[in-house]
């Protein structure tokens, strides 16, 4: 979750405290907040000590919210020894609700029914001594109860009939506005087996694409495992480029090895390998050529390396005894052994020549390899010098001395004298090629970087290249690397663009796009522009759509919908940049937001009394959700009931109004006429057995009662004033002759089904004039009047 969004969450949380007084948010860390301390003052079981349970007042809970968030439950933990089923020192339970409902402000409501008693789980339970206790106790349970806030009364009768009723509508939320796409167990049963056949990169792709609403038991457990493996993977994945770095070859490898045990489907690590292997081939090939120099130069001087070994021309025996030999003989032979002597040396030293004119071919080879090519040259004409002291060994030198020949004069030494290598099939001059070899390690360095996703770094090597290219004339090296570079840039636009779009940074995305198609226009065979373009629509589209979306959670109804008729421009212009499903989106999103604006203006009319606009204002929304049947059918079942409960409310109240004004002017039968129309509204309503309106119904029905005996005491007072004489002269007949006026009649008590009534007139007679009064009744059951005597 971003960090507006736990801002925002923040935000609806503390508001909804406000009126819960018994739970109170006592602190927090992080910015915005990722850890709460929440206090609650509800009766709630605690444990004193090992042997003593007792009710208490105070209890604390630590919330903290992890990595994942809301895909994962926040961690409870108890700060006061709460004890309830549910419950350990350690956590709390709460994945099974967090499933159903990953609301953080309800989750908090939802412990505090837990501290109270009013949910447990006797299944399983974390503390079973607690559970035990609760199944021993649950007579007493709850001990308490989570409500708002009293909220201060008016006095206005109106007040008194239901209370603001758009506030527990329900309707806040959007969650019903994208159905959640089902998870089957065969889908998390895959991913498991790839991770137990330590395919996590493929794992991790596939729990990624899993919704984040959508909980399963072990999904934390999963993730927590595919982490780490690829935190490992990582760790080896650079220290095998630091030991290439290095040249440590061999260790390199065996690093790769140990990461393609743990992830053998991690990327780019067979490039790497590769790459790695042929260094190490490389500097294996220049150590045997450091061993052959040297055997070489051991071959030219066998001297050095092992002395001749000479035996000795006499035997020691002393001279006397020679005269006593035969000399002749023995000259002869020493003769002989002379001339064999001679020969053998010629010999050796026949072979110690060609010894040293097979080593200097083989350096001139080595340094015609080398590019040494006028060092090559010296020592091959050494070799050939030396064939020219052959003796006995002669008949070897044609050969020998044609190899030499041959080497001097190829065509790749000729050239090579001139100033010129073979490079790629042909003889160029050797700046030219060192300057290609060059520019060739620089782009295969560059290549590797495209390979590993580094376009940026690509781009760098590439413009040095370029670069490099120009200061060495190489023209045809330019043109490619030209191509390739624009190539590389609208790549990285795009990459840029797609970057921006995921962080929904919409400025830098869509210029990102522009830069895109500038590029694509000077390469039309690298890129469609028209694909770009679509993209670019794309881009506009869900920018509109996104700050739709930020309007629609802030409850800014007009901003929201001028967003989304903004988008439904776009796709009406290029329908095809988006999918059927994000079109379905948007006209589901636009509908909703035309309902909430229409709810809020009609929740503007209800508070402020004007009760035809309210009443206008609801029956649109019903309207409106009629004619969208889709919308509709997505919205909850109660959620609906609740606009057409509201209207109906808001009905009885113009018409309670209109009953108070008629009160207030005496008009009891008009009165009646309206009460009467309130009952009709609610029998024939759908919500007569509701609570609310049940009440109102009662409310009414009493007042009815009330006005109609009120409207019968009036009647029964006009008639006793217009035949006051009448009743007086009856039963006064002393006062015939007087004469009677200003009658005055009062009701003053019923008894039983009689209604007793003051009635008192003036009497002017003969000058004077007294008061007369008397106490009359009349029977409602036989509908008669008399005199009452008390």
């Amino acid at each position: 979750m971003g960090s507006q969004q736990l801002a925002d969450e923040y935000t609806q949380l503390r508001e909804l405290l406000e009126l819960y007084p018994h739970i109170v948010l006592v602190g927090t860390t992080g910015q915005p907040p990722d850890n709460y301390e929440i206090e609650y003052t509800l009766r709630g079981y605690i444990r004193e000590n090992e042997h003593s349970i007792s009710i208490g007042e105070k209890h604390r809970i630590r919330l903290s919210l992890p990595f994942g968030y809301p895909h994962f439950a926040p961690i409870a933990k108890p700060l006061t020894p709460i004890f309830h089923p549910d419950f350990d020192p350690a956590a709390i339970r709460l994945a099974d609700y967090w499933q159903q409902n990953p609301s953080l402000p309800d989750l908090i409501l939802h412990i505090g029914e837990m501290i109270c008693g009013n949910v447990y789980n006797l299944n399983d339970p974390f503390n079973q001594e607690a559970a035990e206790w609760y199944t021993r106790h649950s007579d007493q349970l709850p001990l308490d109860t989570i409500s708002i806030a009293d909220i201060e009364e008016t006095g206005a009768p109106l007040d008194s009939l239901t209370e603001d009723t758009f506030a527990a509508l329900g309707l806040e939320s959007d969650d019903f506005l994208e159905p959640v796409k089902p998870v089957t167990p065969d889908d998390l049963q895959q991913i498991r087996d790839l991770i137990d056949s330590h395919k996590i990169f493929t794992a991790n792709k596939l729990l990624a694409e899993i919704p984040d609403n959508i909980d399963f038991p072990d999904r934390e457990e999963l993730q927590q495992e595919i982490s780490r493996t690829l935190r490992k993977t990582d760790q080896l994945f650079k220290l095998a480029e630091q030991l290439e770095d290095v040249g440590k070859y061999e260790e390199a490898l065996e690093v790769i090895d140990n990461l393609l045990t743990i992830a053998p489907d991690a990327p780019e690590v067979d490039t790497l390998r590769t790459r790695i292997q042929q260094s190490f081939q490389v500097a294996e090939i220049d150590g045997i050529s450091a061993k052959k120099t040297e055997r070489l130069q051991t071959a030219r001087d066998p001297a050095a390396s092992t002395p001749l070994q000479r035996r000795p021309l006499s035997t020691g025996k002393p001279f006397a005894k020679i005269s006593s030999l035969p000399i002749k003989p023995i000259l002869i032979s020493i003769g002989f052994l002379g001339l064999l002597i001679g020969a053998i040396s010629l010999y050796f030293n026949d072979q110690d020549l060609l010894s040293e004119s097979q080593a200097q071919l083989l350096k001139g080879q080595l340094l015609i390899d080398k590019k040494q090519f006028d060092a090559a040259l010296e020592n091959l004409e050494t070799a050939r010098s030396v064939l020219s002291n052959l003796t006995i060994l002669r008949f070897k030198k044609s050969a020998q001395e044609k190899v030499i020949s041959e080497l001097i004069a190829s065509q790749h030494l000729q050239e090579g004298l001139r100033g010129r290598v073979f490079y790629q099939g042909e003889y160029i001059p050797a700046g030219l090629a060192s300057a290609q070899e060059e520019l060739n390690i620089m782009t295969d360095q560059a290549q590797i970087f495209v390979g590993q996703n580094k376009l940026l770094e690509s781009l760098t090597l590439y413009r040095q290249a370029m670069k490099f290219a120009a200061e060495h004339n190489l023209v045809k090296q330019q043109s490619m690397l030209n191509e390739t570079i624009q190539s590389l840039e609208l790549r990285y636009a795009l990459a840029v663009a797609e970057r921006a779009e995921r962080e929904k940074n919409w400025d830098e995305a869509a210029a990102a796009y522009r830069n895109a198609l500038t590029i694509s226009g000077n390469i039309q065979t690298l890129g469609s522009t028209s694909d770009i373009t679509n993209r670019m629509t794309a881009a506009t589209f869900r920018h509109e759509l996104d700050q739709s979306k930020k309007a629609f959670t802030q409850s800014q109804w007009k901003e929201t919908i001028r967003y989304l008729e903004q988008a439904q421009q776009v796709i009406t212009v290029n329908p095809t940049v988006v999918t059927e499903k994000e079109r379905q989106d948007l006209h589901r999103l636009l509908i909703n937001s035309r309902l909430y604006l229409t709810l809020s203006t009609a929740r503007e009319a209800y508070q402020q009394k004007n009760w035809p606009a309210a009443i206008e204002e609801y029956q649109n929304a019903l309207n409106l959700l009629a004619t969208e049947p889709d919308s509709a059918t997505n919205m909850e079942e109660e959620s609906l009931g609740k606009i057409e409960k509201t209207l109906l409310l808001v009905k009885i109240a113009q018409l309670q109004e209109a009953v108070v004004v008629a009160e207030n002017k005496g008009d009891m039968h008009t009165a009646l006429t309206h009460s009467r129309e309130i009952l009709r509204l609610i029998r024939t309503s759908n919500y007569q057995s509701d609570p609310t309106v049940k009440i109102v119904g009662q409310k009414i029905n009493e007042k009815i009662a009330k006005s109609q005996q009120i409207a019968l005491q009036n009647e029964k007072i006009a008639w006793l004033e217009e035949h006051f004489e009448t009743i007086f002269r009856a039963n006064y007949p002393t006062f015939k002759g007087s004469k009677l006026s200003q009658p005055k009649a009062t009701f003053s008590k019923k008894i039983g089904n009689s209604l007793i009534f003051n009635l008192t007139c003036l009497e002017r007679s003969q000058g004077s004039t007294s008061k007369l009064e008397l106490h009359y009744q009349f029977d409602t059951s036989s509908g008669r009047w008399s005199i009452y005597h008390d």
